[in-house]
Formats: C-alpha cells, structure tokens, sequence
C-alpha cells in the first residue's frame, strides 16, 4: 500500500519536479543555441555561403575585373557577409566612378551597376593626365582605361572649352573617338579635329562638337 505523504512532503516533490523541468528547457535551449551557431559556421565556412555570380553593368573605361577589383568582391566573397553599402563607398572612392550599387539577388549572384565620370579622353604629353566632364584635367595613375581618346596639344584655355563642348556628347561616342586634335583653318583658326577609331575624320567648331551624337 501506497505510504501517503503529507503536505510538505507532497509541496516540496512538487518544487522539485518543477525545478526539474525548468532544468531541462534550459538544457534543450542551450542545446538548440550550440546546434544553430554550429549550422551557422558551418554554412558561413562553406562554399553554399559564396557568392554563385557576378556582373557588373553600365562600365564604360574600366573593364569588369577592374570593377571587380576595387570593390574587393570575388567568387570568395561570402553573400551575407558582404555589405553592399561598404561596396558601394569603396567603388565611388574612385574620382572616376560617380555612383555604385551592388544589388543582390535570390540565386546568390552579385550585380554591380555603375555610372562613370565623362572621361573627354586623356593627354598624349602625360596619357595619367584624364579630362573629365564637369571636372577638368585630374591625374589617374592607378588604373589603366580601356576606350580613352588621345588629346593633342591645346591650350588650358582650349581644354576648358573642349570640358564644355563635350557636355551634351555620348559617352559611347565617345569611346568611338581615337584622337582629338586642335586644327585651323583660314576661315577659323579655333577648330577641332577629331579622329574615329575607323579613321574617319570630323573637323568642327567647338560650338559643333555636340553634333557628332546624330
């Protein structure tokens, strides 16, 4: 027969089995806590956490790996743990990238849209020496660039009017331009040629310049 138990005996069993159960939460949390912060490493230290894909869109003079490189991203790079905000102040550090978004997509890859500076072209007595659109002359010598017409031998004060010129000029026609050169005639001493990469060549007033997009 069953020795029946008296009140504090029953009271005290029961803070016991109490305890015993707030015991073993603890240890089924904690439990769980270690298996997710194992599933994470794992996953952060395998290849499923890398990046599947990358594209970089709108370049026009850098080439993608050049892109690829100043942002610091590569088939390595880990998709969580990479900040696309970092990214994108690292790529617009560059005086020749305006603006940079990295975006992210379901599949794992990395897209890279760019918006370049207007590199007018670069000057044959110092090819480090860019002038840029909106910007004047500045010296590049960390990167070489791909599509940069060659500037002849104008004056600062021709150059300044070439910045202006090729305002309202394409930057793909741009990079269909292999020289630009100053050039007089009897009737206008202040003229520009221009020369394509096919070897054609264009000779217009700087009022003109905006003309070789049609």
């Amino acid at each position: 027969m069953e020795k029946s138990l008296t009140i504090e005996e029953s009271l005290l069993r029961q803070v016991k089995k109490k305890k015993r159960k707030r015991r073993n939460k603890r240890i089924a949390r904690f439990a769980l806590l270690i298996s997710l912060i194992v599933l994470v490493v794992f996953y952060l230290t395998s290849d499923m956490s890398k990046v599947k894909s990358l594209t970089v869109k709108n370049n026009v003079h850098y080439s993608d790996s050049q892109i690829l490189e100043l942002a610091g991203i590569d088939y390595d790079s880990n998709y969580i743990l990479t900040m696309s905000l970092y990214v994108n102040y690292k790529l617009e550090k560059n005086s020749l990238i305006a603006d940079a978004k990295l975006k992210k997509d379901l599949h794992g890859g990395f897209t890279i849209y760019i918006e370049e500076e207007k590199v007018i072209g670069s000057l044959k007595e110092n090819p480090q020496l860019l002038l840029i659109q909106g910007k004047g002359i500045e010296n590049i010598s960390n990167i070489s660039l791909k599509s940069i017409p060659r500037i002849g031998a104008f004056s600062d004060e021709q150059l300044l009017r070439l910045n202006e010129s090729f305002e309202n000029v394409d930057s793909k026609v741009l990079t269909m331009i292999s020289e630009i050169l100053p050039h007089a005639e009897t009737y206008n001493s202040e003229m520009v040629r221009i020369v394509m990469n096919d070897g054609n060549r264009i000779t217009s007033s700087y009022d003109g310049i905006s003309l070789i997009n049609s």
